[in-house]
């Protein structure tokens, strides 16, 4: 009998659903919804839009969206493998991309919504009465953090097979390379989610006002995601197949 379509994805799906890890990222992804209401309690001594570029989009893209899709990406395979069930998984008739495929698009299914509709209420909460005067910054905010979603994904699960402790390493590439070297060698760019997803963002806008001078070109900097998300998964896959799963 075949392995049905999409099993594994499935799989995942219901493996993060009826977990704590959902409600974690849920969590964490309403945290700049709750900066947007302080903001709004107190004395508006900038605009709603500089509030939400000068204070929220620097918190969510430099370190919420990288940590809760890092959360999900790396229990993707990790907990098969922390649970001794990954030998089974593979027994199926499946080959090892299409079990690597899956599983990081049960993640991707899990982290978008989960992710997308925290930043949305944020900014429902922060432009109130003004949303239809910000779509475009609403849109250009989602569409970027879901393709960023997508490509942190792949290099997470790429991540958490070829290191044990992926959450760790997760983490300083997080911090280390993307916000700290990031920051102060521009050469670093070249490897950083963190700066195509901003480029993104600013170029989707479509605001010369908002556009920063380092900022890539939108079709560079969506070439580079697919890149980096096809390039993890190519080598996930590799090192599946060379693994011991005994």
């Amino acid at each position: 009998m075949f392995w049905r379509p999409l099993s594994v994805m499935t799989l995942t799906i219901r493996q993060f659903t009826g977990g704590r890890t959902v409600w974690v990222v849920f969590a964490l992804g309403f945290i700049p919804a709750i900066f947007a209401a302080i903001y709004l309690l107190g004395n508006e001594t900038i605009s709603r839009l500089q509030y939400l570029n000068d204070n929220i989009l620097v918190m969510f893209f430099p370190i919420l969206l990288p940590i809760t899709t890092m959360i999900l990406a790396t229990a993707a395979i990790g907990n098969e493998i922390e649970d001794r069930t990954l030998p089974y998984l593979t027994l199926k008739p499946l080959s090892r991309f299409r079990i690597v495929v899956e599983k990081w698009l049960g993640s991707i299914w899990v982290a978008i919504p989960a992710i997308l509709i925290g930043l949305l209420v944020t900014c429902l909460v922060l432009f109130r009465d003004q949303a239809s005067d910000h779509q475009r910054v609403i849109v250009a905010a989602l569409v970027a953090s879901a393709v960023g979603i997508c490509a942190y994904c792949g290099v997470f699960l790429l991540i958490s097979l070829v290191i044990q402790r992926a959450l760790l390493a997760g983490i300083i590439y997080t911090f280390v390379i993307e916000n700290i070297l990031g920051r102060y060698l521009k050469g670093v760019r070249v490897v950083s989610i963190q700066y195509y997803v901003k480029s993104i963002y600013e170029r989707v806008q479509d605001d010369p006002g908002a556009l920063s001078k380092h900022a890539a070109a939108l079709s560079t900097a969506i070439i580079v995601l697919v890149t980096a998300t096809a390039v993890s998964l190519v080598l996930a896959t590799w090192r599946l197949r060379r693994m011991s799963l005994d």
